[in-house]
């Protein structure tokens, strides 16, 4: 390892991210040529599809960005962090319960079968 050029890897490395973003690219393309049209695009539409919205959601940040709106991006995400917390403490909660009721059938299972 220690013969590793590090600019042989940094190239390796750019080389790398050129080629995932000029699939990216791709497919971002190819979603927006059967936007619409479902999963009919073979085994790649989902991906496709969901690539092309993400990129237009991109550009749509990329705009409030430049017109100086960021901070309301980042209001919004403490908002909808906030909401993701919420629920995560209630899967948590109702989890706890699921335990605990588990846990009491077992004792009684446990019991019965002694």
């Amino acid at each position: 390892m220690a013969d590793l050029d590090p600019m042989k890897f940094f190239a390796l490395w750019m080389f790398t991210h050129e080629q995932a973003d000029d699939l990216m690219v791709q497919s971002v393309e190819r979603g927006k040529a059967v936007a619409g049209e479902g999963m009919s695009g073979g085994p790649d539409a989902f991906t496709d599809g969901f690539m092309a919205m993400v990129a237009e959601e991109k550009a749509r940040l990329k705009a409030q960005i430049a017109s100086g709106h960021g901070d309301e991006i980042a209001e919004q995400g403490d908002e909808h962090i906030d909401e993701l917390k919420f629920e995560v403490a209630e899967l948590r909660g109702r989890l706890d319960q699921m335990q605990t009721t588990l846990d009491a059938i077992a004792a009684h299972v446990g019991a019965k079968g002694a």
